[in-house]
């Protein structure tokens, strides 16, 4: 049963890469100049995910395309993956993953970006970040409970790991399918960005093939 199970594993790994490559081999979009192959591992769905971090202005700049993105692209998974490409980045990793794990993340995120980038408070320590918190409404041992779990610190060193696998080395970056990482600066606007995500990831396609 087990390698049954194992070989089953395999063949849907290797449908689902080659479903990929096929979808990216029609797009208009070029390899090495607008995307990038960094896993031949591929995606179930059509996702795309956003490596960012609370600390970066881009990251910051480009929110209003990411939920641009979600509302004209209902049926594409869109993801934020914080990344720590600085030793001061870590705190605002950290805060990510406390506001997903407490239920708050859709008032967490943007209150988040706000306080660094419109109020220009940047968490100093700990501290600081419990404040916001606590500001926000949520429940002190319940923050704290959080705050010094062992799954915290998991969550972000799988953060960082991935983002090290899959090339990660400036924020933002888009991966699409797990697969195709875009080069924002070659397609040069937010229109030509999402039109390369949105072909790479084939969410179109699925959307027509289930109809």
């Amino acid at each position: 049963m087990k390698i049954l199970k194992n070989l089953v594993i395999a063949v849907v790994a290797i449908f689902t890469s080659v479903t990929g490559l096929v979808v990216a081999a029609e797009s208009q979009f070029v390899e090495g100049k607008d995307y990038k192959i960094v896993s031949y591992k591929g995606s179930e769905k059509p996702v795309v995910e956003e490596f960012f971090n609370y600390a970066c202005g881009a990251c910051f700049t480009t929110e209003q395309f990411v939920i641009r993105l979600k509302k004209n692209n209902p049926d594409l998974i869109v993801k934020p993956i914080p990344v720590e490409l600085r030793k001061s980045w870590k705190i605002y990793v950290d805060a990510y993953y406390i506001g997903e794990k407490l239920g708050i993340l859709d008032k967490s995120h943007s209150k988040v970006f706000d306080h660094i980038h419109v109020k220009k408070k940047h968490f100093k320590n700990k501290a600081d970040m419990k404040a916001f918190f606590l500001e926000l409404g949520v429940d002190e041992k319940a923050y704290d409970d959080v705050a010094s779990s062992y799954w915290l610190n998991n969550e972000a060193r799988k953060a960082k790991q991935y983002a090290f696998k899959r090339q990660i080395t400036t924020t933002p970056s888009f991966l699409v399918n797990k697969m195709y990482k875009i080069d924002s600066k070659s397609l040069g606007n937010y229109d030509q960005i999402e039109k390369a995500i949105v072909e790479l990831s084939g969410v179109n396609k699925k959307v027509v093939a289930a109809k």
